[in-house]
């Protein structure tokens, strides 16, 4: 008998898979399209990364002003310890700037010296593509739902995020691309009162995706001269 129900066990788990992803019901449309807009109410939060690139997994640290459209965090490269390797990065929609400092913490007032300023570039580069996609999560209305039940947008499972449960929802494909599973679409965490504990994107050319937490609502950010002028 023991043996019988252990192989019954073991056909049970062998059968288990993963949900099929489909499309939204029209309350899981009303919570995505609450997402961009409870984050424009919250204003501010505090978030914790990781982002793909070439050159080593990028770690970030820090505060959004969904707002303002600016950021403002701590960066630094997963096993590495040189000088080149981390600092402070302070942004906005168009222009980013950077201040080397290892094991720096995204404290303010910022440094009020020592930045260095470039455009964000619109290609060619996953930390720009992450640092625009952060500082664009939010509007002041919330979305239309209908027109995302409508749209190719998908339930893909639930999930929980620091013991909160969430339901995972991809966001409606890019015109002109395919609809394919490796479709580089943004899948939303979204909790039960539409708000985003958790955002994934595929970036560039990598296979993994960027991963950002968020933690609440965070202080209010200091503007660097940069980035305000």
């Amino acid at each position: 008998m023991k043996r019988l129900l252990a192989l019954a066990l073991v056909l049970a788990a062998c059968g288990t898979s993963a949900p099929e992803p489909r499309g939204l019901s029209t309350t899981e449309a009303e919570r995505l399209a609450l997402v961009r807009f409870t984050n424009y109410t919250a204003k501010n939060a505090k978030f914790s990364g990781s982002v793909p690139s070439p050159g080593g997994k990028l770690l970030l640290t820090g505060r959004i002003d969904f707002v303002a459209h600016l950021g403002y965090a701590a960066m630094r490269t997963d096993g590495r310890a040189d000088l080149a390797s981390g600092g402070l990065v302070q942004w906005n929609l168009t222009r980013m700037a950077f201040h080397g400092a290892p094991d720096a913490v995204a404290v303010d007032p910022p440094p009020a010296e020592n930045w260095q300023l470039r455009a964000l570039q619109k290609t060619g580069s996953e930390l720009d593509g992450a640092l625009r996609l952060l500082v664009n999560l939010a509007a002041d209305r919330p979305d239309n739902a209908q027109l995302l039940q409508q749209s190719t947008a998908r339930w893909l499972r639930s999930d929980t995020v620091d013991g909160v449960a969430v339901d995972v929802l991809e966001g409606p494909k890019q015109d002109g691309r395919p609809a394919t599973a490796d479709d580089a679409r943004l899948r939303y965490w979204v909790d039960a009162d539409g708000g985003l504990r958790r955002v994934e994107a595929r970036l560039g050319d990598q296979q993994e995706f960027a991963v950002f937490d968020f933690h609440g609502v965070g202080e209010p950010l200091t503007v660097i001269p940069p980035i305000a002028s």
